[in-house]
């Protein structure tokens, strides 16, 4: 059946670059023209399905509709579209693509920016839809048409939005809040939260479009307010138990960086992810594939929790270009206009490095192989063309992305060295025998020296309480420091941190404390504090009922601390020497050697520190 195609261009006064991130935010556009949620499935013969990755339900005018979605398609800031292959219903298949094209000349006319003038845009809106049969067409038509026209009217309240300050088309839909229970909670959380954070979530969690509130980001949210990353984290944790939010944990793919999973606690993870779209298994590393997110409690307000669109340019802000190759077939990217790295992903997990500068050809040639993208390494001029053959015997979606892109996501290591969250969630635990790796952890070891003779000497009662009381000592330090005390053993001390350096600072800054809080303590004289430091990969398990970390980097930096004598630090030279001048001045180097640590094939580069006197 020939198909029933729709045009429609619209000439706007914003530049493309202004406009795509709204026009390409398909999610948004969705929820705001009144479609419903979409249920997505993944595909499992995907050899019959031709390239379609999920299988999608949602219902329009209350009939139920099912469809086979394809891999979008788009060069960032210029095309994006996708097909989609009905199951049933009057329509075999339909297709749209939007493109932003800069006018070539200018009218001359001298009035405001529109059609044909220099720093405008030209929007075109392409529709296609295939009917089953002759009749349906005009039904075909009249669709495209609607759909053409509503995003025609999304643009021109964009452009007004952009250039002349109206108001944003997507502060909207907001489901309603219950005004007086989300007035309970905020009240429950100033015990907690400072008064402005109060205001701006509460604000976030009653006035917030649905679309911003569905998986509200902490750190992402910091970083549009201006405030501290991990001060808004905390409040988040806090606005848990005052019924004002309720938390989720995403599986974030480390190729298209989107959840995909959500489960609701850290029980329900497995040691492995799978990504559906990008078609790759991956492990759960705590600091980079689990992140938590938020969204108002359902008590307060009940927000459509499933998607409406799963794979826009917008989903993917990282991926600049990405399009759909056919078996023994051709495509051609577009490379990026900005000179730089960037990396050539092909569903499955094969890729390449694109390099991209003014030496570069105008264009250059990928081939995708089984496991691999030949050659390893793309050479290229800016907005030159990355022609990309494949050779296999399936469609594979093909992709350009950053490598340095900024990631704001609150990782489950993160969440997980802040008092609050152990505090709060200590329920939330890893599935009993399953360990999930951390990439990178620093972790720091104490231990109170003369503590044996100290009970010798004034009796169990006064030794305990001098111990008791260091531990608050190096509790608040480790706090101070954002890190997390996972657990006393004895007289010793484990804390954790996501930052080596920060984990030094917390060293030296404990040794200071306990240098006045034994000075201060009647039988002070008798004890000392020695620490040791140690930062690499590591696992995280559920012990005795809470998280506790183990491997290697655990054993070193134990081993580490064990080499120190009372007063002194230990750490890797190469962690003192990148904190600030002004650090390194404020410690006395005794000495740097080499050890040689069980379960450490080469010897490590070590430093002894203690304060000056």
């Amino acid at each position: 059946m020939r198909a029933v195609v729709v045009t429609r261009s619209l000439d706007l006064a914003a530049p493309p670059e202004r406009l795509w991130p709204f026009l390409a935010d398909t999610d948004r556009f969705n929820r705001i023209i009144g479609m419903q949620e979409v249920s997505y499935r993944p595909i499992e013969d995907e050899a019959r399905a031709g390239g379609a990755r999920f299988v999608a339900e949602t219902r329009a005018a209350g009939f139920k509709l099912v469809y086979e979605e394809f891999p979008f398609e788009w060069t960032h800031e210029r095309v994006f579209g996708v097909r989609r292959r009905m199951r049933g219903g009057p329509i075999e298949s339909y297709a749209w693509r939007v493109t932003l094209e800069e006018p070539r000349a200018t009218n001359g006319d001298g009035g405001a920016a529109r059609a044909g003038l220099e720093g405008g845009t030209r929007v075109t809106v392409r529709f296609e839809i295939v009917p089953r049969s002759w009749a349906l067409r005009p039904i075909a038509w009249l669709n495209a048409r609607s759909f053409a026209s509503k995003l025609a009217e999304l643009g021109a309240m964009v452009d007004a939005h952009v250039l002349e300050g109206a108001s944003s088309p997507y502060v909207k839909p907001v489901s309603p809040a219950d005004a007086g229970l989300v007035e309970v909670a905020l009240e429950r959380l100033r015990k907690d939260v400072k008064q402005e954070l109060v205001t701006k979530l509460g604000a976030l969690v009653r006035d917030g479009a649905d679309a911003d509130v569905v998986r509200i980001r902490p750190f992402a949210l910091a970083d549009a307010w201006k405030e501290d990353r991990r001060e808004v984290l905390r409040a988040m944790l806090h606005a848990v138990p005052a019924g004002l939010v309720e938390m989720r944990w995403g599986i974030i793919c480390p190729s298209c960086l989107t959840a995909s999973q959500q489960v609701r606690g850290l029980d329900e993870i497995s040691a492995e992810g799978h990504c559906q779209l990008c078609d790759i298994t991956f492990g759960l590393d705590l600091d980079r594939a689990v992140e938590a997110t938020f969204l108002p409690h359902p008590s307060v307000r009940r927000v459509p929790e499933g998607m409406f669109c799963i794979g826009g340019p917008a989903r993917t802000p990282h991926v600049l270009m990405q399009g759909v190759v056919e078996p023994k077939k051709d495509t051609t990217l577009t490379a990026p206009r900005e000179s730089g790295r960037y990396r050539l992903f092909a569903r499955g997990g094969a890729a390449a490095t694109v390099e991209v500068d003014t030496s570069g050809a105008p264009s250059a040639q990928a081939f995708i192989e089984e496991g691999r993208v030949d050659p390893s390494r793309i050479h290229v001029a800016p907005g030159g063309e990355v022609r990309v053959s494949n050779h296999l015997a399936d469609v594979r979606h093909v992709k350009i992305e950053r490598l340095d892109f900024a990631s704001t996501a609150a990782t489950a290591h993160v969440v997980s060295t802040l008092p609050e969250f152990r505090t709060i969630f200590s329920s939330d635990l890893l599935k009993r025998g399953t360990p999930l790796k951390v990439a990178r952890a620093a972790v720091l070891f104490s231990d109170l020296t003369g503590s044996t003779a100290l009970y010798t000497h004034v009796g169990d009662a006064a030794a305990f309480r001098l111990v008791d009381d260091h531990f608050d000592v190096l509790r608040e330090v480790v706090a101070a420091h954002d890190g997390v005390l996972v657990k006393t053993m004895g007289d010793a001390v484990m804390a954790t941190f996501v930052d080596a350096n920060q984990c030094a600072r917390a060293a030296i800054e404990a040794l200071r404390r306990f240098e006045s809080f034994r000075a201060s303590e009647k039988h002070g004289n008798l004890v000392g504090l020695k620490l040791g430091l140690y930062a690499g990969a590591c696992y995280v398990v559920t012990a005795n009922g809470s998280l506790d970390y183990f491997g290697q980097t655990v054993n070193v930096a134990s081993r580490i601390q064990h080499l120190a004598e009372s007063g002194q630090i230990l750490m890797p030279n190469d962690v003192l020497e990148s904190l600030q001048a002004r650090e390194r001045d404020s410690m006395k180097v005794l000495d740097r050697f080499q050890a040689r640590v069980k379960g450490v094939e080469q010897p490590l580069d070590l430093v002894r520190v203690t304060l000056r006197a």
